[in-house]
Parts: C-alpha cells; sequence; structure tokens
C-alpha cells in the first residue's frame, strides 16, 4: 500500500527490459524500474549497472527524466567483471554497501528495491539484504502487464516515445514481496535464545536494532523486555511502571514489599548462578542471609530483636552492647563469652553477630526457655542449621574477598566446598521454611512464558 505523506529513495539494478517492458496492444511497455517510480514517486532514484549495460552514457537517467524530471537519478557503475555476474555471492558487498550508503544520507525516507530487474544473482542478493539487514527495506516486485516474461532487446530512444498509456499498463503491477517472515524468524530465534538465558538487555538491542521490527512483532514485547532489564537490575519500581502505564499485570509473588525483595533478590541471585556469574553470585550471599536471619528472628520467631539496633543518621543499623544490656543481660553475657578475651562492643547489622545471637536462642529452646510466640522448635532447629552451615561460607568468603580470584565452579568448590548451585539451593531451602516459597516457581520463567507467546503473534 503506496502512502502519500511517505518519502522514498529507490535502489534499482538494471535489466535488460529497463526501461523498457514487453509489449502491449503493439506498442512498447514501461519495465520494472520506471513503473516503480510512476507509483512510488520517489525523491531519488540509485541506478545500479552492470559492466554489460553500461553504454557510456545517460540514457537510463534520459528516459526516467523524460517522464518525472522531477526525480533525481545517479548512476552505480559495477566494476565487477561480466564473467562474474553469475555468482550468487558477488553483488552482496556492494548492495551492502550502497544501501547503508543511502540510510545514513536519507534517514527519513524508505528505501525501495526493485527486485524485477537485473540478474536473479542479483534478485537473490537484494532480497538476503532485506533478511539480514537491520535497516528497514521495501522489496517490490513489478509484475509485466501481460503476465508474460519480458523481451531482452536493447531500447531505443523512439520506444519511449511509444510506451502504451492505456489503462493496462498504467495500473498498479507493484506487489511487496513478503519475505519479510524469514526476517522475523531470524529475529524470533535470536530474541528467544537470548530471553532463554535471562540476556533482556542483548534481546532488546536486537530487536530495536532492527528497523523493520516494529512491523514485525507486538509493541508489548519490547515492554516485556525492558520490565526484565530493570527488574533483574533490582530497580522494580521502574520495572512495575512500564507495566502499569501500559496496562500490563505485573507478576508478582507477594504484596508484602519487605517479603517481595526477599523474592526479587533470590531471583537475581539465581539468574547470576545460571549465567555462570559466580563472583556477582558470590557477593550477593551476605546481604541475602543476613537480611533474612534478621527477618526470621524478628518477624517469624518474634523475639523483637531489633530492640537491640539502633539506626544512625545516615540509615546504618548498629546493633548496640546498652540496648543488649537493658532488654537481654543473659545474652550479652553469652556474647561476652564469644568475644573473650575482649568483650562485646558495638557493631554494624551483620551476619556473623546474628547468628551468634540465633545460637543463643538456639540453645535457650534446648533448654525449654521458651522466649518467642508460635515457634516451632523443630523447624528452628533447621533453619538454624541451614544459616550455620552459611556462616562457615561466609568465613572463606571474606578470605577469598580479599583476592583477586576470577571465580568459576572449579574455584568455588575449592574454596567453600559447596558448588553454586547447592549454595542457591540452601538459599531456595530458607525461603521455602522462612516464606512458604514454592521452589518450582521462578518469576522470569513465568515472564519468559509471554515474551515467547508475544514473538509468535504477528503485529
Amino acid at each position: 500500500m503506496i502512502t502519500e505523506n511517505k518519502k522514498y529513495v529507490l535502489f534499482s539494478p538494471v535489466g535488460t527490459h529497463d526501461p523498457i517492458g514487453v509489449p502491449l496492444n503493439n506498442k512498447p511497455s514501461e519495465g520494472s524500474m520506471l513503473h516503480i517510480i510512476r507509483h512510488y514517486k520517489p525523491e531519488a532514484v540509485y541506478l545500479y549497472i552492470t559492466k554489460e549495460l553500461n553504454y557510456h552514457d545517460d540514457r537510463y537517467k534520459n528516459a526516467i527524466k523524460k517522464f518525472y524530471p522531477e526525480c533525481k537519478v545517479y548512476n552505480i557503475i559495477s566494476n565487477i567483471d561480466e564473467d562474474d555476474v553469475n555468482n550468487y555471492d558477488i553483488f552482496m558487498p556492494d548492495f551492502k554497501k550502497y544501501i547503508n550508503k543511502l540510510h545514513k544520507k536519507y534517514q527519513d525516507h524508505e528505501i525501495l528495491l526493485n527486485i524485477s530487474s537485473g540478474t536473479p544473482q542479483m534478485k537473490s542478493s537484494l532480497i538476503l539484504e532485506v533478511i539480514s539487514s537491520s535497516i528497514k527495506l521495501i522489496p517490490i516486485q513489478v509484475s509485466t502487464p501481460t503476465k508474460k516474461k519480458n523481451f531482452e532487446d536493447h531500447f531505443n530512444d523512439e520506444d519511449l516515445d511509444k510506451i502504451d498509456e492505456s489503462n493496462e499498463n498504467i495500473i498498479n503491477r507493484c506487489s511487496k514481496v513478503e519475505v519479510l517472515s524469514f526476517k522475523r524468524s531470524k529475529l524470533q530465534s535470536q530474541i528467544e535464545s537470548l530471553v532463554k538465558n535471562y540476556e533482556y538487555s542483548a534481546a532488546l538491542e536486537i530487536l530495536k536494532g532492527d528497523e523493520s521490527s516494529l512491523d514485525l512483532f507486538k509493541k508489548e514485547l519490547s515492554l516485556y523486555l525492558e520490565h526484565c532489564i530493570y527488574r533483574s537490575n533490582s530497580q522494580f519500581k521502574m520495572a512495575k511502571k512500564i507495566f502499569s502505564s501500559n496496562n500490563i499485570k505485573v507478576i508478582d509473588y507477594s504484596n508484602n514489599d519487605t517479603v517481595r525483595e526477599f523474592f526479587e533478590y533470590f531471583y537475581i541471585m539465581k539468574i547470576k548462578q545460571s549465567k555462570g556469574l559466580l563472583s556477582d553470585f558470590i557477593l550477593r550471599i551476605t546481604p541475602f542471609i543476613t537480611k533474612l536471619l534478621f527477618y526470621y528472628l524478628n518477624n517469624v520467631c518474634e523475639l523483637d530483636i531489633k530492640k537491640y539496633i539502633n539506626i544512625s543518621a545516615n540509615k546504618t543499623r548498629f546493633i548496640k552492647r546498652d540496648l543488649i544490656e537493658q532488654h537481654n543481660k543473659e545474652l550479652l553475657h553469652f556474647l561476652d563469652e564469644i568475644y573473650k578475651p575482649s568483650e562485646f562492643r558495638d557493631t554494624f547489622l551483620n551476619f556473623n553477630t546474628l547468628i551468634d545471637i540465633a545460637l543463643f536462642y538456639h540453645r535457650q529452646f534446648d533448654k525449654n526457655i521458651f522466649y518467642g510466640k508460635n515457634i516451632d522448635i523443630n523447624k528452628y532447629k533447621s533453619i538454624y542449621s541451614i544459616f550455620r552451615h552459611f556462616a562457615q561460607i561466609e568465613k572463606e568468603r571474606n578470605r577469598v574477598a580479599h583476592t583477586m580470584i576470577d571465580m568459576d565452579e572449579n574455584c568455588m568448590i575449592k574454596n567453600f566446598h559447596i558448588n553454586s548451585y547447592d549454595v542457591l539451593c540452601k538459599c531456595q531451602a530458607l525461603l521455602c521454611k522462612i516464606l512458604n516459597y514454592n521452589r518450582d516457581y521462578f518469576v522470569y520463567d513465568e515472564i519468559n512464558k509471554e515474551i515467547f507467546n508475544l514473538l509468535q503473534k504477528i503485529n
């Protein structure tokens, strides 16, 4: 469909039937190149002329100017030897180079490609360029007015004056070739592969880097990819805004902000582990288990250990000696014993101190001294044992953190005596026991299903 307010530029090989086509009513008809110009009225035409059809004059330009004087015409004289024109690969570099130049020069124009003129090799090369290029290209096929093959005689000026202007000739015989389905399949395959590996930034770059993608896929596809980019970078508010402002339901595991933070953090850890980004994965373990242990002791066990915490002006949380002494002298005595020959001093909220506090309550439970409310002692012991294992990992992590090590699975096993997958499973086990997490649920796999569905839909 030709849109009047669009601007076009035409790239056209010259064939033996340009600018004259098959006879119609005993008169010459216009060839493919002239016919495209008649109906699309491009601002400029770039003619690709082989040595065989180069007569060292302006016959093609003159033919166009005779009928369409306002059209700018440029000749591209090919250096390809006549013996090589049957090579299917020979034209690709030339076509790519000149099409890229047109794209830079005519950025607000649509580029038309005449795939009816020239040799079969030229036509195939142009179609392959449509499929492989990131530039939006429109391949135009022109049928003959008699639906028969064009003759291959060379034209002369007298033929131009004899061109049949009847309705049979000037009726639009142009059609856009539906090769974009091949391009769509290529892009779909690339995006699917990247999304399966949670490479959302790379997938969006491919999608936005191709000018024709807006015509090939639903607009929601880019929104889902942008959502995942923000979400996997811990920018949940921005990720949520992208969906909510476009009336897309946010896939979420919990409406509780504090609880959701654990899940979102764990999801990112899972992505890091699955992609083998173990240095990033290791760095995320400490804040995850620290916050989760604090949450468990304070909110689930209802031990109210936040009463030992003081928050500074810069929002840093400190475990204070005087607050522990004020609320639980027995706990302070226990901590002083651990910190001998020194004593427990004020410290920022950290996993090692929390696990020591958890040990104190663990021993109290063994003595049937009940501090919390509605607590399952056996469940507490099971959870505590997992946290205790992380205490050993933390010691090794602190040592490794001060050395320049490119972390891989072998290095992980050597230093932590456990592989990354088992670490992830322990994190997941804590979520299952503390927050009733469904171990089979992974939000990015749910989102990926929606992305794969969108990739199947044609815009």
